[in-house]
This record gives structure tokens, C-alpha cells and sequence, in this order.
């Protein structure tokens, strides 16, 4: 029996906790709101139906960090993106050398903003990982109830530092069998975060159905011609990616890993990825496909290409149209080259960055 904390009470918090502890770990699941554990409490457990069956009651649920990764093997960060900023610095202050921080899933930059609180403490980093996505595909149905649509057969991480990729499979083996396949580095696992891409053009300029409230299944907002902006924004991404040294994977390419769905036009292949899920559209502007996906993915790649000269003239407008409709500055809190301490690095600088934890 391994011993795991879960740091997020949402949907892949729950799913994580709940499958975690129907496989006879020790699990502790940290949310700074207490709220978030009355469900869990009144219900006995975490249900979970889909994927995995059953109902489970992790060994402690606190709000307190702490207590949460004191002596455990693995700390597992399911908090959104617009989280990590803050909890890189509350990790970096209780997190031993020898644990290891697994972002499930990461925003490009995540690893190496922790890494950059440990330095900034003093203190030596623990081993960190990076995933793209999630390991569960998944929804929060009810109170403490989670629907795991998908347990995915893989996913790629990658490790900071880059040299530790066998030590961190080899322990993440221990919890989730060999689910988790070692890719080449952080940079390249950051940019192959695909979620902005297919989340956020249909849901953009199809805002009135997400003003109405409609909810409507989101794979079905991806007509063709908004399958056409979609491609276009996942080319600058790789373009991106190509011009850092880095070898990002497609949209395409993550339906091909995550769900099997090998033919079809691009409109098709998202039919047949996600609409078995049923997942609904966003129910509001403040969804975290806008405020998660816009400033924690888009203004990043945006970012990073201004550092290195690359145009990206798709993804600047869908930033700037979405902060109006949104009514948000997205570039106010976002992550930026400035937040990672790459202001002024060349491209082969920002890898190295990624690489190692920190800037040479």
C-alpha cells in the first residue's frame, strides 16, 4: 500500500482520491474549503460509477497542506491552473527532496514554477512530474458523486529534472499500474496541453447557448467550420513548439492516444472522441474553459512566441475578442515569460528551462 495526497477537491481531485482509495491506498485529500468535504462526509465516501465502480472514503480529508503531504510518496496537484501559482509557493515551503509532485494535469510552466519556489526558498526541490491531461476523463454529477468517463490507457508526463523520468515512473507505476509513459521533456509536455484548442472556439462563438444556459453536449459546438479554427489555432501551437526545439503532438494526434479514434475529418474525430462522454458546454463566462484555458494556455504560448519572435496572429485575436466577450483581462493574472523568470531567453534558453528546473 502506497501513500498519496490529493491536493483538489474537484472533479479529477475526487476521481483521483475515490479510485486511489478503492485500490487500498492511503489517501489524503486537501481542500483549503471545508464545504467541499460535507458531501463526502454525509455520502460516506467518494461514489464513483463509469470506469471504476464503487464508493470510498479517503483516510483524511483536511484543509490543512500540511497535514495533507506530511510523509507521503506521492502529492497529486488536481487544482485548476489559475491555482498553481499559489500553491507552488505553499508546496515549496512543506514538501520534502525526496517526494514527488505530480500536476494532473499540468499548464505549461507549472514544474518549473515550482521548481523556481524552491529556489526562491532556498530549499531543494522535490521531484516533479507533468502530464498534458488528465489520467481521468470526468465529471462531478452530485454532491461527492464522480462519473470517470474515460480511464485513460496512457498518458505522457515528463519529469523535472529531466534525468529523474525512471524514477518517477517507476513510482507512479505503484498507483496507476504503467498508465504513465515517459515523454521527452516539460516543455514538450506543456505545449501538448491541448484543452484551449477544442475547449475554447466553440464555446466562444457559440456564447449564446452558454448565456442561455443551455447546455448543450460541447462536442456538438465543433461544426465544420469552427473545426477549421480549431486546426488553425493547434497549427500555431505546434508552430510554436517546432520553433522552441520541441515536438508537440496534434489535436489529432491526443484523440489517436486518448480515445483510439484514428479516421474521419477533424468535426468526426471529435464526434467520436468525446461524444460518447456527453460532456455539457460551458454554463457560464466564467467556466473554467475561459478562465483557466485562455490565460493559463493561450496567453503562455502567446508569451513565449513575443520572447522568440513568432508570430501568432489567430491566438492573439481569440485572446483579445474572448477578454471582451468575457469581460476579463486576460493577460491582468495570466502566466507570462515575466511569472517564469524567462524574460529575455533565447529559445534554446527556454528549453534548457524546462529541462532542468531552472534557468542556466
Amino acid at each position: 500500500m502506497g501513500s498519496i495526497a490529493v491536493i483538489g477537491a474537484g472533479n479529477v481531485g475526487q476521481a483521483v482520491a475515490g479510485h486511489m482509495t478503492l485500490r487500498g491506498h492511503d489517501v489524503r485529500l486537501y481542500s483549503p474549503w471545508p464545504s467541499e468535504f460535507e458531501p463526502i462526509d454525509a455520502r460516506g465516501g467518494i461514489e464513483l460509477t463509469g470506469d471504476a465502480e464503487g464508493t470510498a472514503l479517503p483516510a483524511l480529508l483536511t484543509t490543512e497542506l500540511d497535514k495533507a503531504v506530511d510523509s507521503v510518496d506521492v502529492i497529486v496537484v488536481a487544482a485548476p491552473a489559475f491555482a498553481h501559482r499559489t500553491l507552488a509557493r505553499e508546496l515549496a515551503e512543506v514538501v520534502e527532496a525526496e517526494q514527488l509532485v505530480l500536476y494532473q494535469p499540468s499548464a505549461l510552466g507549472s514544474g518549473l514554477e515550482l521548481a523556481r519556489s524552491f529556489a526562491q526558498m532556498n530549499r531543494t526541490p522535490c521531484l516533479i512530474a507533468e502530464t498534458a491531461t488528465s489520467l481521468y476523463t470526468c465529471r462531478l454529477q452530485g454532491p461527492a458523486q464522480v462519473f470517470l468517463g474515460r480511464i485513460k490507457p496512457s498518458v505522457r508526463f515528463a519529469s523535472t529534472p529531466y534525468g529523474a523520468v525512471n524514477d518517477v515512473q517507476q513510482r507512479l507505476s505503484r498507483y496507476f499500474d504503467d498508465r504513465f509513459i515517459p515523454d521527452a521533456d516539460a516543455l514538450t509536455v506543456g505545449l501538448s496541453r491541448i484543452g484551449a484548442v477544442y475547449h475554447v472556439p466553440p464555446a466562444l462563438f457559440n456564447l449564446k447557448s452558454v448565456e442561455d444556459g443551455a447546455r448543450l453536449p460541447h462536442n456538438t459546438l465543433a461544426t465544420p467550420r469552427i473545426s477549421e479554427l480549431i486546426d488553425a489555432l493547434d497549427q500555431e501551437r505546434v508552430n510554436l513548439a517546432s520553433r522552441l526545439g520541441v515536438a508537440a503532438i496534434t489535436f489529432e494526434e491526443f484523440m489517436t492516444r486518448s480515445y483510439g479514434v484514428t479516421e474521419g475529418t477533424l468535426p468526426e474525430r471529435i464526434q467520436k472522441s468525446y461524444g460518447p462522454l456527453n460532456f455539457p458546454e460551458p454554463d457560464s463566462v466564467k467556466h473554467r474553459y475561459f478562465t483557466e484555458d485562455i490565460p493559463f494556455s493561450m496567453v503562455v504560448w502567446s508569451s513565449l512566441a513575443k520572447q522568440i519572435g513568432l508570430p501568432m496572429p489567430l491566438t492573439d485575436s481569440v485572446i483579445k475578442i474572448s477578454s471582451v466577450l468575457c469581460g476579463q483581462d486576460w493577460y491582468a493574472n495570466a502566466r507570462t515569460v515575466e511569472e517564469l523568470g524567462l524574460v529575455g531567453a533565447n529559445a534554446e534558453e527556454i528549453k534548457s528551462a524546462f529541462l532542468t528546473g531552472r534557468r542556466s
